[in-house]
């Protein structure tokens, strides 16, 4: 079959400013919870990587309830723009509560210090996914059709990358040393309360969404997971299998991204080769996303995936030329905009396409199964195969500290590999339920 352009629906300017600030200044928060308390932790109180394991294990679980729970609220009440604002202000004051954690201790209170950190982190993270994971998403599938999702959704992945460049380039010097990390989480914590105060004026509830008239709201919170829900909206979970492939391959080496560059390459001014990782990768992503939502995304799922799985094989070839930082920078550039990039149009394809299939009304209640799938399987898989790749390989300094080895990016790209089979059935059915929508979108406007 010929593949034909169609006309994309325009959000507007409006649209798209909420769509970035609200997103950016989410992930800002996000960046903090699964990069910065990583290192917070590895550096000031446990550098054992089983502390970090847990944390990501535990607070995926409470951001996955959190997104069950406020997905569905957001169906019951008909409202996403409350639970944004007042969530954002709240995710806000539960990051700064991290500049009150004692880093001067006794070894005996290291245990109860972990305990105290992954019990905040997951408040925090609770707090967090209510109102971005839950609220922001079914607002974003509420002013999106197919002909403009896929494009919505990269830039949407490319806030995670924007984030890091932004508290990288203006705050990541506050991490460097103990005494700076209360500074640190009170300038963090004070933007997603800034980003909730602006929502009052900003965001708007999309005009067709309306109050369900449901009796039983628990009974509506784990819609998505009944499994006459599953067998009737079977290409719904298979797309979101293929985002928890892509997921999972980031987290086996996310958590511990910062410590493998500036420990085990021994580079600390990574900025520049940062900032051309960030930018090309944005740049070939949004590309992308606009050539899939005008020709479709059936022509992309394979060639993205082959190439996310090459650049995390030339990230893991830095093995080979430790300590020559004219070699390793290269590798990492080139490497770096491959797999990022990839990643990012992977999940305009994937969670673009979930959406395409979500049924009227239920966009709340499935956000809940986005999470579970998108997020919290990853979380749990990706660190336990990162902790299986840590303890196997077992790279240390001479005095033993702990070294994050290049395997985890080998690591990476089989996980991410397996994508390839609900890849499959997505390309198959992406032409069926693209026409499907573009009629229905027809009709109406006619």
């Amino acid at each position: 079959m010929k593949t034909t352009a169609v006309k994309t629906t325009k959000l507007g300017f409006k649209l798209w400013l909420s769509v970035v600030i609200f997103g950016l200044i989410g992930q800002i928060a996000w960046i903090v919870e699964n990069m910065y308390f990583s290192k917070f932790v590895q550096n000031n109180i446990e550098p054992e990587a089983y502390a970090t394991t847990i944390m990501v294990a535990f607070s995926a679980i409470a951001a996955t309830l959190a997104t069950v729970i406020g997905g569905a609220l957001c169906d019951k009440l008909g409202k996403r723009k409350a639970v944004i604002c007042w969530g954002y202000i709240l995710w806000g004051l539960s990051t700064m509560a991290f500049a009150f954690i004692p880093i001067d201790f006794s070894p005996d209170a290291k245990l109860k210090l972990v305990a105290t950190v992954i019990i905040m982190d997951c408040v925090m993270s609770f707090i967090g996914a209510t109102a971005n994971d839950a609220a922001f998403n079914t607002w974003v599938s509420d002013i999106s059709d197919t002909t403009n999702r896929g494009k919505i959704d990269v830039v949407l992945a490319i806030m995670p990358v924007a984030a890091m460049g932004v508290v990288f380039v203006g705050l990541d010097s506050l991490t460097s040393t103990s005494e700076h990390w209360g500074e640190f989480f009170m300038i963090l914590g004070a933007v997603p309360i800034v980003g909730g105060l602006l929502g009052f004026f900003m965001l708007k509830d999309a005009p067709h969404v309306k109050k369900q008239d449901t009796s039983g709201y628990w009974s509506n919170v784990f819609y998505s997971f009944r499994p006459s829900v599953i067998k009737d909206n079977k290409m719904l979970y298979v797309c979101l299998l293929g985002s928890m492939c892509s997921g999972a391959s980031i987290q086996v080496y996310q958590s511990y991204l910062i410590n493998f560059v500036e420990k085990t390459l021994g580079i600390t001014d990574y900025i520049i080769p940062l900032i051309v990782i960030v930018l090309g990768s944005a740049v070939l992503s949004v590309v992308m996303g606009n050539l899939m939502d005008k020709y479709g995304k059936e022509k992309f799922y394979y060639p993205t995936i082959f190439v996310n799985i090459i650049g995390a094989l030339i990230v893991y070839c830095l093995k080979f030329v430790l300590g020559d930082t004219n070699k390793m920078l290269p590798l990492i550039m080139v490497g770096g905009i491959m797999v990022m990039g990839a990643s990012l149009v992977m999940a305009g394809l994937f969670l673009g396409a979930f959406r395409d299939y979500i049924p009227h009304g239920k966009e709340g209640s499935f956000m809940g199964m986005r999470m579970f799938l998108f997020v919290l399987v990853p979380m749990l898989v990706g660190p336990g195969v990162a902790q299986f790749t840590i303890n196997t390989v077992d790279m240390r300094t001479a005095e033993g500290m702990i070294l994050y080895p290049p395997e985890l990016f080998l690591a990476g790209a089989i996980v991410v590999a397996f994508a390839f089979i609900p890849a499959y059935f997505v390309k198959k059915n992406d032409k069926v339920i693209r026409a499907k929508l573009i009629a229905e979108k027809e009709n109406s406007n006619g």
